[in-house]
């Protein structure tokens, strides 16, 4: 496979989150992080590391978000939402984190390629059915997309809340 056609595969990859962005799903999900209490995400390996930016972003907006396993993080409850990042759906960590999350609240949402073991955990299931690439390696095509879905949430809570760029440099930067 050439270059510009691994290029065009992402771009097909892309191309498919508009039908995800446009769908009841997108929105539902929307709702959901904004009427959480406090929005809790979680993924392991590089999809863990989407999952960071996505809770850093969602600080950035004035949102309660944490990363699973860090030390700050506190303590799962009823009004709380659980955000997984699995391209298997069966990475077994998650499935761990997952099922504890379901003895306090059924609004857990996994992010996925492949449905896998946790669609008997989570609620809400966005499966990007992305294209896997033979010159990319591993789970790339997959974590590259998630990374782009997850800013078209933030761009679209950032809507809801009335906030602009600006209001979210403030955040970022009220440090130094």
């Amino acid at each position: 496979m050439s270059k510009l056609d691994e290029l065009a595969l992402i771009l097909k990859n892309i191309s498919m989150l508009k039908k995800i962005q446009e769908s009841e799903k997108f929105y539902l999900l929307v709702e959901k992080i904004m009427k959480s209490k406090k929005i809790f995400v979680f993924g392991v390996g590089r999809s863990g590391y989407v999952g960071r930016c996505f809770a850093m972003r969602l600080f950035h907006l004035g949102l309660n978000s944490y990363f699973v396993g860090e030390t700050i993080t506190p303590r799962y409850e009823k009004d709380d939402i659980l955000i997984l990042i699995s391209g298997s759906g069966k990475t077994e960590s998650v499935l761990t984190v997952a099922k504890k999350a379901k003895k306090v609240n059924n609004n857990i949402v996994a992010i996925v390629c492949e449905c896998g073991s946790i669609a008997e955990f989570a609620e809400l299931i966005i499966r990007l059915d992305v294209e896997k690439s033979d010159y990319l390696p591993m789970g790339t095509t997959f974590e590259q997309t998630a990374m782009i879905f997850l800013d078209l949430l933030i761009a679209e809570i950032m809507k809801k809340l009335n906030l602009n760029e600006e209001d979210v440099i403030r955040r970022h930067c009220n440090l130094l």
